[in-house]
C-alpha cells in the first residue's frame, strides 16, 4: 500500500516499475507494480515479462484503451480492479487563507504519541472499504484496516510525509496524510470517523489543509479519489480542485497458486 515499495524507480520508455515487498509478503507472491505514463502496449508487455512477477499491478490512464485491450489479448488472467481520479489545486491562485478557528476543528500534526489513536481512527474510517484487492479472486481476502494503519503510521514517522489529526470538541474526528517534499504536496490517505460523517467534516478538513499547506510553502496539492466516492468528488470540486486525469488499476495474474 502507498509508499511501501522498493525504490529506486525505473522510469524508462514511459513506464515506472517497482517491486512491492509489502504486497509480496502479504500474498506470498512476487508482486511488481507498473505505472504507465506514455508507452506502447508492446513495450509494457516486454517490461512486465522482464520483471517476472507472479502478480503485476498496473496503473493505466483510462484514455489508453489500446493498452487495456492489448493486455486482455496477450495475457490470460487480467482484471480491472478499480478506477482512480486525480484532482489538483494551484494554491498560488488562492487569495485568502482560511482562519483555522472558522472551521470548527482543531488541527494537530501527528507524532509517535498519537499512533494508537490514529490506529483506531483509521480502522473506523475504513470500515467496509473495498479496493482493487477485493476484486481479484486469486488473492486471499484479508482485513484491509491493518494495511491502512501501517500506511498511516509510516506517514507519521517518515521525514518526507506528514499526517494531520483533526479534533471536534476535543474528539478525534479525522486525519489527512500527505507527501510534503518539494512544492507539490500529494495527498496519500485521509479519513473521517463514521460518527462525524455527513455533517461537513471532510470539507472542513480540506479547507484547513489548503491553508496549512499554503503556509508551508506548497504551490500545489494533488490527490486521488476512487471513482465511486461521490461525496469526496463533490467536496474537492467545490473547494477549487480540478480533475486532472483518471487511471484504471489492472491485475495481471501470471502465476496463480494451484489451491486458489
Amino acid at each position: 500500500m502507498g509508499k511501501h515499495y522498493a525504490r529506486p524507480i525505473e522510469n524508462e520508455d514511459g513506464i515506472t516499475a517497482f517491486f512491492s515487498p509489502t504486497e509480496s509478503r502479504r500474498f506470498n507472491r512476487r508482486v511488481v507494480r507498473f505505472e504507465v505514463d506514455d508507452c506502447s502496449s508492446v513495450e509494457l508487455k516486454r517490461k512486465i515479462l522482464s520483471r517476472d512477477p507472479d502478480l503485476a499491478i498496473v496503473r493505466i490512464p483510462t484514455h489508453r484503451l489500446d493498452i487495456i485491450n492489448h493486455l486482455f489479448r496477450v495475457f490470460t488472467n487480467v482484471l480491472l480492479g478499480d478506477c482512480l481520479v486525480m484532482y489538483s489545486i494551484d494554491l498560488k491562485q488562492i487569495q485568502r487563507r482560511t482562519d483555522q478557528s472558522s472551521t470548527g476543528l482543531k488541527l494537530v500534526r501527528a507524532n509517535r504519541k498519537h499512533l494508537t489513536d490514529l490506529d483506531h481512527l483509521v480502522r473506523d474510517s475504513f470500515h467496509g472499504y473495498r479496493n482493487h484487492y477485493c476484486h481479484n479472486p486469486s488473492l486471499e481476502q484479508f482485513d484491509l484496516a491493518p494495511a491502512y494503519q501501517e500506511w498511516a503510521r509510516s506517514c507519521v514517522v517518515s521525514p518526507d510525509n506528514t499526517c494531520f489529526l483533526f479534533f471536534k470538541d476535543e474528539t478525534l474526528c479525522g486525519f489527512f496524510a500527505a507527501q510534503t517534499t518539494g512544492t507539490v504536496y500529494r495527498g496519500l490517505l485521509s479519513g473521517v470517523a463514521r460518527k462525524f460523517r455527513n455533517i461537513g467534516t471532510f470539507r472542513r478538513i480540506i479547507k484547513s489543509i489548503k491553508s496549512v499547506f499554503m503556509s508551508d510553502g506548497a504551490h500545489r496539492i494533488v490527490t486521488f479519489v476512487l471513482l465511486e466516492n461521490r461525496p469526496v468528488h463533490r467536496v474537492l470540486s467545490s473547494e477549487g480542485f480540478r480533475m486532472g486525469g483518471s487511471f484504471y488499476t489492472a491485475h495481471i495474474n501470471l502465476r496463480v497458486p494451484k489451491d486458489t
